[in-house]
Order: C-alpha cells, then structure tokens, then sequence
C-alpha cells in the first residue's frame, strides 16, 4: 500500500516540485528579477543573451517567460502536461541550437542536464501530476457532442486536465 502510495502521490510531486524550483528560478534570473541584478538587463526577458548570434528577442522573451511560468504551474499541478510539454520545447530549442555541438558531456558545455530535464517532464506528461495539484480541483468540461477530427478538442483537454 506504501508503494503505491508513493508512486501515485509523492513521485510526481516531487518531481513537480524540483522543477518548478529551478525553472522558477532561471525564469527569475532571465526576465531580470530585482532579485537577480547581473541577470537580465530589464527587458523582460527580450534580451538576455547579447550574442551576435543570439535568437531573436521574441524568441529570447518566449523562453524567458516559458520558464518562468511553466515552472509556476509546474510547481502549483496547473495545466502540468502543459507546463512540462512546454519546457521539453524549451529544453530541445536548448539542445538543437546551443549544446548539441559540445555533445553529451556536461562539463564541456553538452546537453547531458537538457536530457535530464527532458525525461522529468516526460514523466509528468505520461503519468500527470498526481493528486496533490491544482489540477485536481479542474475536472474537464462535459464532453458537449462536439465533433471535431479526431476528437482533437477531447484529446486536448483530457490531455491538459490530466484525466484520461
């Protein structure tokens, strides 16, 4: 009873909750929070990288708040397939575009923390946020007759609910 217990309950929460601390956190630093003065230059997170060959600022602005929000709703069991499908994106733009070139090893500037990152949200968006999450007090709309191909509205708010 203990282990299922923990597997349904503890696991996904507190893998819920790690992430949401570090994506919290490099959100912060990146949208230039008071908090983190020699992070961002206070532009929302448009311009945290001055590199020549930066991405656009829409797309550094997009990162920025995707971490810090989905790390938020990560954190409170919000939209949580979401949240995590979101920053698997976020962690494979990381991959394809900055680390894929040094490999996998960490220490030479590689993607081996972007994989980790990866299967934890993977995680979360196969088994869902468990029960202790927001989530849970969002039962999905009543299913209305309405068609659509595929059901893709269905499949879409069963898969951002987490119930099915």
């Amino acid at each position: 009873m203990f282990s299922a217990l923990w597997h349904t309950t503890f696991t996904p929460l507190f893998l819920r909750l790690m992430l949401a601390a570090v994506f919290v956190y490099h959100g912060l630093a990146l949208v230039g929070a008071p908090l983190f003065p020699d992070g961002a230059d206070n532009g929302l997170g448009a311009r945290w990288n001055p590199a020549d060959d930066a991405p656009p600022a829409p797309v550094q602005l997009a990162v920025a708040w995707g971490e810090l929000i989905g790390g938020a709703a990560l954190g409170l069991g919000f939209l949580t397939r979401l949240a995590a499908a979101g920053i698997i994106a976020i962690m494979a733009g990381a991959i394809a575009l900055v680390h894929w070139e040094h490999g996998f090893d960490i220490t030479q500037g590689g993607f081996e923390y972007n994989a980790v990152i990866i299967v934890m949200c993977t995680c979360l968006v196969l088994g869902g946020p468990g029960p202790i999450a927001v989530d849970r007090f969002f039962p999905p709309p009543p299913q209305t007759g309405v068609v659509t191909l595929g059901g893709g509205l269905a499949n879409l708010e069963s898969f951002c609910y987490g119930t099915r």
